[in-house]
């Protein structure tokens, strides 16, 4: 669909923004060819982190694919939020935490505040969490290599 919106998008560049929201669950999942888990189980909770994980690469592509086009591409995560969706997908964290997740509000915060920065102050294909950058992979969780930036 995003592709499918260059046209419209390059009209209005150099403001065009494309934000991509992740989930912090990416963190554990490498980039994979088998979305489909036709080598293993299907696991709901490790589907959706496999495929932010693909979000997060395809943004980082896309940036380097159109960056003569006008639009930013950005990533991000809003941290975790007391959502419906996560009391149902993982009852026992969001019960565990409860009171202690952040608010709708405050997950939606980073992405509000990316469509409303000038993108002279931001880095096209990068990755966003609390207003600011971060990194994409973190040490020791085994995804940095499983693509190349």
């Amino acid at each position: 669909m995003t592709e499918l919106m260059l046209p419209l998008l390059e009209k209005v560049a150099p403001d065009a923004q494309v934000i991509t929201v992740s989930f912090a669950g990416m963190y554990t999942s490498p980039l994979t060819t088998d979305l489909e888990y036709s080598d293993a189980d299907f696991e709901g909770v490790e589907q959706y982190a496999r495929n932010k994980r693909v979000q997060v690469a395809l943004t980082e592509k896309w940036a380097e694919v159109h960056n003569e086009r006008g639009i930013g591409f950005y990533s991000m995560h809003a941290g975790w939020a007391e959502m419906p969706s996560v009391a149902k997908s993982l009852p026992g964290f969001s019960k565990s935490l409860s009171g202690k997740l952040r608010t709708k509000q405050e997950g939606a915060d980073t992405i509000i505040w990316l469509a409303l920065q000038p993108k002279d102050k931001l880095v096209s294909g990068a990755f966003y969490f609390d207003r600011a950058l971060a990194p994409k992979h973190l040490m020791f969780a085994a995804t940095g290599d499983s693509y190349t930036h």
